[in-house]
């Protein structure tokens, strides 16, 4: 069966809504549907895109939100799906009050409440859970083993829309968010990666959204800082002319690194990595005044080191000739491509030799020459010694 013939099937089964969240559209039709009040933050589309980037695929989400409905968010071959939204138990119009008087909602009926959760489904947690289970056994995929639960309680919500420290407003919060992500913008179009990174820092810790918590205090909101990231440095990317292919592989990658993650301090350090590897190609780019052709040309060949590389294949990668490329190449940078890719390739080894007891074959192979005694013969070229002189000189 297919995924859209699995979740209607369980759809049907259970009357709980299964929705398949592949394109922006249903993304935006899926907020659309089921967020009734503007405090359901979450169900606003930038903020379903910025949670769905980090959704990873051997996790299952649970969200309960202040109206205590649940959702349950997962990944089937790297599409998302959701569950719900559905209630857990039966609330009485007593209940509702309570629970708004809880949120501070005073211009919200209880009746306008338990009118819209009668319109959805009661079903336990774990049957939901089940469901998944068996969506994924009828794929013949393996079932995510991770729980992560997401709870937008009643805690601090009288402050939900405050800085809980400095106690500013919602709009200075806003305001505050806008400058700082302005600030990152335009320090990585100049490439200066010391501003990019201070901007990022307190963009980082000081902007409050999606959970009401600080960016990166949780798992979840590293992961949205990363989204966040990602998508202000692409903008000053673009400001700075990089070549789209390229800007659009330094995210791609970052984005499946964050994925990847399993704790903060992880994200966090790829968030610097991210930040200084925009910011380096972007200097080159203005202080070099390279070609977009030539800056594609050097972010291939230093991502292609550690395998098999030929112009014809660069020049088919990037869309141009080999002629041209070789020419325009030589003209900007001075030497050819392939004496590049040579000189990247040493520049690697050299770091091996002196960081590592890897046996020198090892090393070769590692930047992509499979004959040991070339590498030496390349080696020698590069540093006026062996690779065993220099490990000999250098190794710390």
């Amino acid at each position: 069966m297919t995924l859209v013939e699995c979740c209607k099937l369980a759809q049907d089964i259970t009357r709980v809504p299964i929705t398949i969240l592949q394109t922006a559209v249903e993304r935006a039709e899926f907020c659309s549907q089921h967020q009734f009040h503007p405090i359901q933050e979450y169900l606003l589309p930038h903020n379903i895109e910025f949670f769905l980037e980090g959704l990873s695929s051997d996790e299952i989400v649970s969200v309960t939100d202040l109206f205590q409905l649940k959702l349950l968010f997962f990944r089937v071959n790297s599409v998302p799906v959701a569950i719900g939204p559905f209630c857990t138990e039966f609330f009485s119009l007593n209940d509702c009050e309570s629970l708004l008087r809880q949120l501070n909602l005073k211009n919200f009926s209880p009746s306008d409440l338990l009118a819209h959760r009668g319109q959805l489904s009661v079903s336990s947690e774990t049957h939901q859970r089940h469901i998944i289970h068996c969506l994924f056994h009828s794929m013949e995929m393996p079932v995510p083993e991770e729980i992560r639960e997401i709870n937008y309680n009643t805690k601090n919500i009288n402050t939900a829309f405050q800085d809980v420290e400095s106690n500013i407003s919602y709009a200075e919060l806003v305001e505050q968010r806008y400058g700082l992500e302005a600030s990152l913008m335009k320090a990585v179009e100049q490439g200066d990666v010391v501003k990019a990174l201070e901007s990022w820092t307190k963009l980082h810790n000081s902007v409050t959204f999606l959970n009401h918590l600080r960016l990166g205090q949780t798992l979840e909101g590293a992961r949205i800082s990363a989204s966040v990231t990602r998508t202000v440095i692409r903008i000053g990317a673009i400001h700075a002319g990089i070549p789209p292919v390229v800007n659009d592989h330094l995210s791609a990658i970052s984005s499946t690194i964050i994925r990847n993650c399993h704790t903060i301090d992880e994200i966090n350090h790829e968030h610097e990595r991210l930040i200084r590897e925009y910011c380096q190609t972007i200097r080159r780019k203005l202080t070099a005044g390279y070609s977009n052709l030539t800056i594609s040309a050097i972010y291939y060949l230093e991502h292609s080191y550690a395998r098999a590389v030929t112009v014809q294949n660069m020049a088919t990668e990037l869309d141009v000739s080999p002629n041209h490329l070789i020419s325009l190449f030589k003209k900007e940078v001075g030497i050819t491509p392939l004496a590049y890719l040579n000189r990247i390739r040493m520049q690697h080894a050299a770091h091996s030799l002196a960081h590592s007891r890897a046996p020198i074959h090892e090393i070769a192979e590692s930047v992509g020459i499979m004959d040991a005694n070339y590498f030496v013969k390349r080696f020698k070229a590069e540093f006026q010694d062996t690779p065993s002189q220099y490990r000999a000189k250098y190794f710390q």
